[in-house]
């Protein structure tokens, strides 16, 4: 069951789906953990945790490893220096364990001891009322925050496919969530007049976007201190729609190396549970 929800680009989960037995369907589920000695837990989207199977090994975790980088980690070795790999359709695999750095940053992993399983899910129509609240008079710059699990990427992925039907939108996708980039081809609805940019470092992509694909409004996630490109952005009259973690509007303007870029946008938008909205701010005094 597990496998056919990953499934759709051929990346399978066949060992752990032996093991597990799911308490909840799949439509329910946001993340599956397994770790090393204990029960993998499914995570369902209302935030319940369920045990789910037997305690899995250190040889049970390093095999389902092995199979989602379909046994070649060299091949994803940028991204778990990161800590997760991104599978086909969008959905994210984080891992846990022993860092090995060089130069002063993590090169790899060792002693993988963990995995958190997160499956990208579209909901159609979710970001109908944000969109709406958001671009009445028009199109503007807007920060969508949230804490973990709040449906950030889901809300941004549905903006896109709603301002894709009537606007140039650009899509800066850095670890393939939003669009599911698959041989090229998004696996994800993500609007009719919308490119991607699969794979860009944000600030690369931005500049990109800007001197190439004529956008009207670029759409990344979890922007970071990417200021200049930021400004370079604002500057030339495109819009810009990111996402950050933060659980209030307040703790979002004291984030280190996001603070300095709030101002540059027009509004903020707060996300609760599954997406909804829970306050719009204006930034812009």
């Amino acid at each position: 069951m597990i496998a056919a929800r990953v499934n759709s680009g051929g990346v399978p989960l066949s060992y752990a789906d032996k093991r597990i037995r799911l308490p909840v369907g799949m439509s329910q589920l946001a993340e599956i953990r397994l770790r090393t000695g204990r029960s993998a837990c499914a995570v369902t989207l209302d935030g319940r945790m369920l045990k789910c199977s037997e305690p899995f090994s250190q040889e049970d975790i390093t095999a389902c490893f092995l199979e989602l980088c379909r046994n070649s980690v060299h091949s994803f070795a940028r991204e778990i220096s990161e800590g997760y790999i991104t599978l086909p359709g969008g959905h994210r695999v984080g891992f846990c364990g022993t860092a090995v750095t060089g130069s002063g940053a993590v090169s790899t992993l060792r002693d993988v001891s963990s995995l958190n399983i997160r499956f990208a899910r579209e909901v159609r129509g979710c970001a109908r009322e944000l969109c709406s609240s958001v671009f009445a008079d028009g199109l503007c710059s807007l920060i969508v925050a949230g804490k973990p699990l709040s449906g950030k990427t889901t809300v941004l992925r549905d903006m896109a496919r709603i301002l894709g039907e009537t606007h140039r939108v650009c899509v800066i996708d850095s670890r393939g969530e939003l669009a599911g980039v698959h041989g090229g081809i998004p696996a994800l609805d993500i609007g009719e007049n919308t490119d991607v940019l699969n794979g860009y470092p944000k600030a690369e992509g931005i500049m990109c976007a800007l001197r190439s694909l004529s956008p009207e409004i670029i759409i990344c996630d979890e922007i970071g201190s990417d200021a200049e490109a930021v400004a370079q952005c604002m500057n030339c009259g495109v819009k810009l729609v990111v996402s950050a973690h933060a659980g209030s509007i307040r703790e979002l303007r004291g984030r280190p190396g996001i603070s300095a870029l709030v101002d540059m946008f027009d509004m903020a938008a707060l996300l609760g549970q599954k997406g909804s909205l829970l306050e719009l701010a204006e930034l812009q005094s």
